[in-house]
């Protein structure tokens, strides 16, 4: 008897935290994907490792690799982590430079998302919009 009462109480717990975390999940992997870059002419895939995201190279342009050198199939952003608004604590390789920056990734809405890329302090940063490739 106190073993199915204390299974009970345990359950009664711990299942609501089970939800919780299947909703952050589905919140935060609403930025998976294929984004392009304000040109247009490049882009990128998001995916999932673990509860840290990346972007991958997926579609490079003329414009994209004078620019930016930017090389298909290269990982460009690392270790991005959602903290239940925004994705932050990432870090973006400069393609052509090797400069390693600050990155943080909000939605705007399921269709774009606002990048902050960022040296040391914020004060100083650069922002850009990309938008979802409709497949």
């Amino acid at each position: 008897m106190r073993i199915v009462v204390l299974r009970n109480l345990l359950l009664a717990v711990l299942l609501p935290f089970l939800f919780i975390g299947a909703k952050t999940d589905q919140q935060a992997d609403r930025l998976l994907g294929h984004w392009l870059f304000p040109s247009k002419g490049s882009s990128v895939n998001i995916f999932r490792v673990g509860n840290r995201y990346f972007a991958r190279v997926a579609e490079v342009d003329q414009a994209g690799e004078r620019n930016f050198g930017l090389v298909k199939d290269t990982v460009i952003i690392r270790n991005l982590r959602y903290d239940g608004q925004m994705w932050s604590d990432g870090q973006l390789i400069h393609p052509k430079t090797g400069i390693k920056l600050s990155v943080e990734v909000s939605m705007i809405d399921p269709q774009a998302i606002d990048v902050t890329i960022y040296k040391g302090i914020k004060l100083f940063h650069r922002r850009f919009n990309m938008t979802r490739k409709v497949s």
